[in-house]
Formats: structure tokens, C-alpha cells, sequence
């Protein structure tokens, strides 16, 4: 449940919508709703704005949730008395503007120019891994699907000769100013995205759009990749495809990652004492836990048989008691090396019907003084 729905309302969007369903949503109402598109409705301005606004909050993670949670006035604050922080407020609303009682006024910034990423965002896949892979190791060959630079373009997204205009709803700024609530009575100004050029400042018409790429300037590409899991790898570790993930124009491409994840398995189970090490619980037979043993109990990851040895006369096996086979775990990463075995007993009781099988005068013997 939120608060309130109305930002959601304004551009259309369910209250679980993705970032990118919010940001296309956005895109679409401000195109239908600009000034320069609606000269004769007195409202568009101001309906404009309220776009913005709404697309402002809930673009961000940290508006959205508080947004969601008390509605855009904000969370309460105890003790108000209408004179707000003008240090906190000059620190949220950097180089932008502030207002008081509805009124906002423009410092002339309106918030920190927009900077292209140094390099292209990573992919995370999330890569479960069984612990007879962890064991032995595994060769990984998969089929990527990315983003990369037009060819036919270069990654202008334009036709030969063709060269693309000042968007004239930014002027070329890539951003446009738009109110953003504070709080009670507070507005500021802050820059977002142009709807229109998708904040690159230049817009092309549709007949001098690239081909190929149909002016997006970058296209799907589908590539196999191979890498090595080596034995031991632990859980939680990332394996990392260096400039194999979505490449953009004058930005160099991200990573492609893949984060290890052990399934849960049948017999074994990760030990405590070191990520290294195994735990297995077997069950043997009263009469072995008295007399002893020399039996194959269980299979091991790789496929061998792990044979136990309890002498007779040498101990007597109690429930839950646990020995350790060293060197039996999973391998040690980037070692010749592998960690224990622990193997935890449960001695198997006899039942009921084993008792009622027995000649009551087997128990019976004459005690001599």
C-alpha cells in the first residue's frame, strides 16, 4: 500500500511500475502535454511542470519510497515552525531554486549539469553452480546479448550526410527545468531529462535516422562467451567478463558478471568451520556402532566410494558423535588443496518388532556367587 497515488495517476503508471516503464510514461505524457504543442490550453504549462515533478520523485529510489510512504508532503516533522534550514535546504537543492508559501524563485542553476558515465553500466547474472561443479570445476559456454555501436553509423544514429539538429524544446541543453515539492509550501527547480531528445540535446528527423539502427545509434548483438569455473569456487563469488556487457557511443562498455551461486544438495552440506569444508550425516546399525565396521557408506561428489573403517573393540560409535576424513572437502581456491570431511553418525535403533521377536527366556540365566 502508498500513501498516495496521484504522481502514479498523473503519468499512467501502476504503483509497481519499473524505472523504465516510469521513464517511458513519462516521455509520452510530456510530449502530449508540452506548452509549445497545446498554445491554446491554459493549463499545459502547469501541467507540465506537475509531470516533471511526478517523474522527478518517483525516477529516484529514495523520493519514490518516501513518497510511497507519507505522499508528497513528505514525512512529519515534529516541531515545525515554518522557518526551514536554509543550510539543508541550500545542500538538497545545490545550484538549484527555492519558495516559500507556493511561490518559487529561480537561482539560475537549476541543479548540477548532466555528465555522461565514465564507462557503461555492468551486468549481473545470477549463475547457480551444483557442489559436484564446485568440486570438479566447470567450462561455462554462454550466448550474451548486448548492445553495440552501430557500424552502418559509427553510432550517429544518422544517414550519410544527415546531421542532427538542436532539440528546440531544451535548446541543446539535453534537460529541462521542472518544480520539484519539498515540502509543505516548498518548491524547488531541478533539471531533468528533455522528453523529446532523450537528453541528448540534438533530435534527428525521422528520414535521417540510420537504417539500421533506426537512430538509437547502438544494436543487439548476439555473441558466445566462455569461461572457466575453476574447483573451489566459493559461494557468492564473481566472475567477471571484462568489456562484455552494453557499449553506448564515446563510452567504453561495462562488464558482464557472473555471480556464483551453490545449489543446496541432497547428501552434502557447506560446514561451518571453513568454506572449504563438508558435512555428511550417515546412519549405521546398532550392532555396528558396538561391534564396528568396514563398509562403503555413501558417494562421494567426484563419483568414488568413501569406505569407513570402525575396528572392533577400538571405540563404540554414540549417537550424533562425528569423525573427520581430512582432505576430503571441497577444494581450497587456488590451492593444491582441499579442506575436510566432517561425517556425523546416527545410530539406527532397533525397533519395536526386533524386541517382540526375542524368546523371553534368552534373558533369563542363573547368576553364580
Amino acid at each position: 500500500m502508498v500513501a498516495d497515488t496521484s504522481y502514479y495517476d498523473l503519468l499512467e503508471v501502476s504503483i509497481d511500475a519499473t524505472e523504465i516503464e516510469i521513464k517511458k510514461a513519462y516521455k509520452r505524457k510530456a510530449m502530449q502535454h508540452h506548452p509549445d504543442k497545446n498554445p491554446d490550453d491554459p493549463l499545459a504549462h502547469e501541467t507540465f511542470q506537475k509531470i516533471g515533478q511526478a517523474y522527478e520523485t518517483l525516477s529516484n529510489p529514495d523520493d519514490r519510497a518516501s513518497y510511497d510512504q507519507y505522499g508528497p508532503g513528505g514525512p512529519p516533522r515534529g516541531g515545525y515552525s515554518g522557518e526551514p534550514d536554509m543550510d539543508d535546504l541550500f545542500e538538497a537543492m545545490f545550484g538549484g531554486g527555492f519558495g516559500f508559501g507556493g511561490a518559487s524563485f529561480d537561482m539560475g542553476g537549476g541543479g548540477p549539469s548532466r555528465q555522461k558515465p565514465s564507462r557503461g553500466k555492468d551486468t549481473v547474472v545470477e549463475y547457480p553452480i551444483s557442489l559436484e561443479e564446485v568440486f570438479k570445476g566447470k567450462r561455462v559456454v554462454v550466448g550474451l546479448e548486448r548492445d553495440r555501436i552501430c557500424g552502418h553509423c559509427k553510432g550517429s544514429g544518422a544517414r550519410n550526410g544527415a546531421k542532427p539538429l538542436e532539440c528546440q524544446t531544451c535548446k541543446g541543453a539535453g534537460s529541462v527545468i521542472a518544480d520539484r515539492h519539498l515540502g509543505p509550501g516548498l518548491v524547488g527547480k531541478m533539471k531533468v531529462p528533455c522528453p523529446d531528445c532523450d537528453g541528448e540535446g540534438t533530435r534527428l528527423r525521422e528520414k535521417e535516422r540510420c537504417k539500421k539502427c533506426k537512430g538509437k545509434k547502438v544494436v543487439r548483438e548476439k555473441k558466445r562467451v566462455e569461461f572457466q569455473i575453476e574447483p573451489g569456487t566459493e559461494d557468492g563469488e564473481r566472475i567477471a567478463l571484462r568489456g562484455e556487457g552494453d557499449e553506448a557511443p564515446d563510452i567504453p562498455p561495462g562488464d558482464v558478471i557472473f555471480h556464483i551461486q551453490h545449489k543446496s544438495h541432497s547428501v552434502f552440506r557447506p560446514n561451518s568451520s571453513s568454506p572449504s569444508d563438508l558435512s555428511v550425516s550417515v546412519t549405521i546399525r546398532l550392532s555396528e556402532a558396538l561391534l564396528g565396521f568396514n563398509r562403503v557408506l555413501f558417494t562421494h561428489l567426484d563419483g568414488r566410494g568413501i569406505r569407513i573403517e570402525s575396528k572392533r573393540g577400538e571405540r563404540v560409535i554414540q549417537q550424533s558423535q562425528v569423525c573427520i576424513i581430512r582432505g576430503e572437502g571441497l577444494p581450497r581456491r587456488g590451492k593444491k588443496e582441499r579442506g575436510d570431511l566432517w561425517v556425523k553418525f546416527n545410530v539406527e535403533m532397533p525397533g519395536e518388532s526386533w524386541a517382540s521377536r526375542q524368546d523371553p527366556d534368552v534373558s533369563l540365566f542363573t547368576c553364580r556367587l
